[in-house]
């Protein structure tokens, strides 16, 4: 009782904003970064220990663009009351609104968030308590803000506009639950509008030592492109991850457009209008397996597989096989003011593929083939037939 009743008597006399210039002077002193708070706080007592700010700036460091590297609009965090007083953190939702993220990576390579913490050393006796402190949060919260990731040594600026995240509670011996990230991604080449996108996971469980993850189900949207899976492996040394994927049937064309590429000119400008993937994957220190495969390319059904070895000098090698397919719709289309087409080996050449396509009829123009096998080779000499494989000769 006497507890409650001290609570009500700061949270009645106690003006909060006599705190301001001494939150702003520890933040500074601890990161080494300007830091202000432009708005008023607010503090509000049970059961949550609650604490909202309005507009505030976090600054880079010497050497950076004075801009500052994150501001926003509005905050807000709390702490439930009665956990405190026993020493256990759990805290309340973290709500960030209109906030602007500027990461940048000069061309030294150096990143205006490297040394947030201080350069000094934890004391271990401290640090060790605090592993041992449960800390829980009930989820955090990014409204209408942006992310902007400048990256000087690959010449590589990434902006994300109307950006939304949502978590669910975060407790380090549970897995992550509820989080949904939204936004519209620019980047050099893509849409003037930009590419939406959304990524939903109901629940990822990520060990301790970070060594081991499992998602056993998330959601992808990329323009038109929506796509289901799972994933789950195992990280150190040796990384290893396997899972599946399933998209719906998108618009190859629109999806690449988007994304500022050109899609191939063909006789019939139907075709790549409705594509459907589905397949299994690993991923072994290196090594990619997709296996089994299928394909939904238009009016041709494909199932197959493809692996590609780990190394220096991997080779990808693809089975495929398909029911049916026009030949003559995927033709270039002929242009006599244009010049011919020709294979952009220089861009596939290093990519090192061989395989096997068969198709169980395919037709061009008036001609019907049925059980059509194709062998092909891409390598430093371009595309090309492949021969078909020796057999011993009798004795």
């Amino acid at each position: 009782m006497l507890i409650l009743l001290g609570v009500g008597v700061v949270a009645w006399v106690v003006d909060p904003n006599a705190f301001k210039s001494r939150i702003e002077t520890t933040v500074r002193e601890a990161t080494g970064r300007e830091f202000t708070l432009a708005g008023d706080i607010e503090l509000k007592f049970f059961p949550w220990l609650a604490l909202r700010t309005g507009a505030g700036r976090f600054g880079n460091p010497p050497g950076f663009p004075a801009e500052p590297m994150a501001s926003w609009q509005h905050a807000r965090l709390g702490a439930r009351l009665f956990p405190l007083m026993r020493g256990q953190l759990e805290v309340d939702r973290i709500t960030l609104e209109n906030a602007d993220v500027r990461l940048t990576r000069r061309a030294d390579g150096k990143a205006n968030w490297e040394g947030i913490g201080g350069d000094e050393p934890a004391d271990r006796q401290t640090h060790s308590q605090d592993r041992r402190r449960h800390v829980t949060i009930d989820g955090v919260d990014l409204r209408d803000s942006r992310l902007l990731f400048v990256d000087e040594p690959a010449a590589r600026r990434v902006e994300i506009a109307a950006l939304n995240l949502t978590t669910g509670a975060i407790d380090p011996e549970k897995p992550f639950t509820g989080t949904t990230i939204a936004g519209v991604a620019h980047m050099p080449g893509f849409a003037p509008a930009g590419v939406p996108f959304r990524l939903e996971v109901p629940e990822a469980a990520l060990t301790g030592d970070y060594s081991k993850l499992d998602v056993p189900e998330f959601s992808v949207q990329l323009g038109g492109l929506e796509s289901d899976g799972t994933i789950r492996g195992t990280f150190g040394d040796v990384t290893r991850l396997e899972g599946n994927i399933d998209t719906n049937t998108f618009d190859a064309r629109v999806l690449l457009a988007s994304l500022g590429i050109e899609a191939p000119k063909t006789t019939d400008p139907a075709t790549l209008t409705r594509v459907d993937f589905e397949s299994s994957w690993k991923f072994d220190a290196g090594a990619i397996s997709i296996d089994p495969l299928t394909l939904q390319l238009d009016d041709t059904h494909f199932t197959g597989n493809f692996r590609r070895g780990a190394g220096d000098d991997p080779v990808g090698e693809f089975a495929l096989r398909g029911d049916r397919l026009d030949i003559a719709r995927y033709i270039p289309v002929s242009d006599p003011a244009s010049p011919p087409f020709v294979l952009p080996t220089a861009e596939l050449r290093a990519l090192r593929f061989r395989g096997v396509l068969e198709l169980a009829q395919a037709t061009y123009e008036d001609v019907e083939m049925k059980g059509v096998t194709l062998r092909l080779l891409l390598d430093e000499q371009g595309l090309r037939s492949q021969p078909p494989p020796k057999t011993a000769s009798a004795p």
